[in-house]
């Protein structure tokens, strides 16, 4: 039992229903204890539970400043608390009309109080993990509108890469529609953003999908776009080679009377 001391005197708390309660449901109580929440959630929830119920009142306005005194927290923590509750449906805030002030209203319906644990952050949104950050990016573009050369673009990287091998992971086993939209993601990167021509994108794809060395490299629109650096002057210097025209008999026959035209003059 806690004690006050006053010079010699020792106090003894001795708290009565005459001198003030909060009137609460036992359901509620129990609700409570069955929820799993922060010793921070639960402070600042009993302190708007006192200011209302306290007071038979269902709402009230409560102040951070006031928040911070009674629960010994900042300002900044408490409007953090205060969200995370309001995300879990066990507050209820109502802004005032000029802008200055909040009401709190405590929601006793705890079938609509959503505790689960989840990794959230200090302002109730929820963390996720890389593969579901990376699952949302992707659904994010697919609900974009994809300009139609660029998922020809991704069509043609998976048509080579199968070529190449028949049983690739994912585009055999029915994913390929999947691989075609996310590449296509770092493709229009590749052309929107590093400023690649779609031309020479499709003549790289072509080039490296032959390559003896680079096909077994590049097997994503994510590693096009990563050694683009290094496909891009090997494609144009094999093509280079490749387009230099060649001296066919009629243009050695050509050359050959130049020069006897130059030795009887």
């Amino acid at each position: 039992m806690p004690e006050l001391r006053t010079g010699t005197e020792v106090i003894v708390a001795s708290p009565q229903c005459e001198d003030g309660f909060t009137r609460i449901a036992n359901e509620i109580m129990d609700a409570l204890v069955m929820r799993s929440l922060s010793g921070q959630e639960f402070r600042l929830l009993l302190l708007v539970i006192r200011k209302t119920y306290g007071f038979s009142k269902k709402q009230d306005f409560i102040s951070l400043t006031q928040m911070a005194k009674l629960t010994g927290m900042s300002r900044i923590r408490c409007s953090q608390v205060v969200n995370s509750l309001e995300s879990k449906k066990l507050l209820t805030v109502t802004q005032n009309i000029n802008g200055l002030t909040k009401e709190y209203k405590f929601n006793k319906d705890f079938d609509e109080w959503i505790t689960i644990k989840k990794k959230c952050n200090r302002i109730g949104k929820v963390k996720r993990t890389v593969k579901e950050n990376c699952n949302h990016k992707r659904n994010i573009y697919k609900r974009k509108e994809c300009p139609p050369e660029i998922l020809t673009l991704s069509e043609l990287l998976a048509q080579r890469i199968l070529q190449n091998n028949p049983r690739h992971r994912e585009l055999s086993n029915g994913k390929s529609q999947d691989c075609v939209i996310r590449w296509a993601a770092d493709i229009d990167k590749l052309h929107r953003l590093d400023k690649q021509t779609v031309e020479d994108i499709r003549m790289v794809i072509e080039w490296c999908q032959a390559d003896s060395f680079w096909k077994k490299n590049i097997l994503s629109g994510a590693k096009l776009r990563e050694q683009w650096d290094q496909l891009y002057p090997q494609a144009i210097e094999k093509k280079g080679k490749q387009s230099r025209p060649a001296v066919t008999r009629n243009m050695a026959e050509i050359i050959a009377k130049g020069k006897e035209a130059m030795n009887a003059s």
